[in-house]
């Protein structure tokens, strides 16, 4: 067996979303806070279905390049949150009807903790104004 691409590896993921959306003549969907937010929501949750793929198929090849690859990704799905010029508060309940939240709190704090652990605040002060929006409306 060839030793693990990191640089290779979650390629799937490497198409911007705005080209898959423009190929189909569809772009314009991207401009929706609701899509926005989905996208991160459901992309943090396949991020960790595959990542638990990948660990049970290929060990500790994958533990070398892993945090490297989460690092990218989540950078990519941070590429969402900062196009979300403002979530009204109808767009907050239909997020919240939509994934629940469990799923959003779950995609939210993983990031967050992520991003804390390596120091990338910026990121962390997007992720937090979003749990503070999603937590005051939703208690």
């Amino acid at each position: 067996m060839k030793p693990l691409d990191g640089k290779a590896l979650f390629n799937i993921f490497e198409q911007g979303d705005q080209e898959v959306f423009e190929e189909h003549g569809i772009s314009e969907v991207l401009d929706n806070s609701f899509v926005q937010f989905g996208m991160v929501i459901k992309g943090v949750e396949n991020f960790y279905i595959i990542d638990q793929l990948y660990k049970k198929r290929y060990g500790e090849e994958y533990e070398r390049v892993r945090e490297s690859i989460k690092l990218k990704y989540l950078l990519g799905l941070m590429r969402y949150l900062v196009r979300v010029r403002e979530i009204q508060s109808d767009t907050v309940h239909i997020l919240v009807d939509e994934f629940g939240v469990q799923s959003i709190n779950y995609a939210l704090e993983e990031m967050l903790n992520f991003f804390l652990e390596i120091e990338y605040f910026e990121q962390c002060a997007i992720l937090k104004k979003y749990q503070d929006l999603f937590f005051e409306n939703n208690r």
